[in-house]
Formats: structure tokens, C-alpha cells, sequence
């Protein structure tokens, strides 16, 4: 990325928080979240450089990575957390927690997926889907419009 929004605010608030605690030999600030957010990315970004590993699926980072950003701040790139244990295996897929290879069957959690309001919208926006009935019907739509409906024998 070339221009990042809020780099520059997020650098100076970290300056300020670091002559704030001027009596702390060294600050440690982390990146905490759900899996592949964008926690890495953040402190690449913040960086310049590629200091951490980014990976389109979750579960990249295993263990935590210590950064030094300033001379006396370091940022703390963390594994992605889970801290809803009763989620169930649906809300879990919504939130990306869950590797897609380790997924049995994946047309068991697309009503889940399409319940969600916001998930809706852009649904609706990306695939110019107005309505849909249910999964079957929403993929069906989907597999019309791209053409990759095969038809019947």
C-alpha cells in the first residue's frame, strides 16, 4: 500500500503514548483480534516493510511476534483469538475462524451466512441478487448470472 489511511494519525498517537509513559524503558503495544483481520498487515503497514507474514487464510501467525517500531515501542503481533467458545460451527465460519479445508461440508453454512443482515447487503450489491428464498435458491440465482448453472440430463 502506498497511501494508508490512518498511518500517519496511529504512528503520532503511539509517539504520544510513548512520551506519556516517558518513565517505561519500553512500551509494548498488541494486535489483538479474531483470525485474519488484518493484524499483520497493520504492523507491516506501520513498519514499511514486510516484517510479519500475511496469508489470505487464518492461522498464519502461530506464535507471538515481537516488532520494534520506535526505539523504545514495540508492537506485538498475536495469533488470531477465539473467545466465544459457544459459538456455534455456523458463527464460526461467519467470523473466518474456522480453515476452510477442515470443513466437512460447506453447503451447511450457507442459510447461516445468508441470515446475516449485513452480509445481506453486500450480497445484494456484489452479485445483483435482489431476493432469494433460501441457500439453494440464492446459488442457483448466483450459478444463472455466471453461467455456471449445468443443465439437466
Amino acid at each position: 500500500m502506498t497511501k494508508s489511511f490512518g498511518k500517519g494519525a496511529l504512528i503520532n498517537l503511539l509517539r504520544q503514548f510513548a512520551r506519556l509513559h516517558s518513565d517505561k524503558k519500553q512500551i509494548s503495544v498488541g494486535f489483538i483480534g479474531y483470525p485474519n483481520v488484518g493484524k499483520s498487515s497493520i504492523i507491516n503497514t506501520l513498519k514499511h516493510k514486510k516484517c510479519c507474514k500475511v496469508a489470505p487464510l487464518a492461522g498464519e501467525t502461530k506464535v507471538w511476534q515481537y516488532v520494534s517500531l520506535f526505539r523504545r515501542v514495540n508492537l506485538i503481533d498475536c495469533p488470531g483469538i477465539v473467545s466465544n467458545t459457544s459459538d456455534s460451527n455456523a458463527d464460526m465460519m461467519c467470523k473466518g475462524v474456522v480453515r476452510l479445508e477442515f470443513v466437512t461440508n460447506a453447503a451447511d453454512y450457507i442459510d447461516a451466512i445468508l441470515e446475516k443482515s449485513e452480509a445481506q447487503n453486500v450480497l445484494t450489491q456484489a452479485y445483483k441478487i435482489e431476493t432469494w428464498k433460501d441457500g439453494e435458491d440464492f446459488l442457483s440465482q448466483l450459478c444463472k448470472r455466471t453461467g455456471k448453472l449445468l443443465k439437466k440430463r
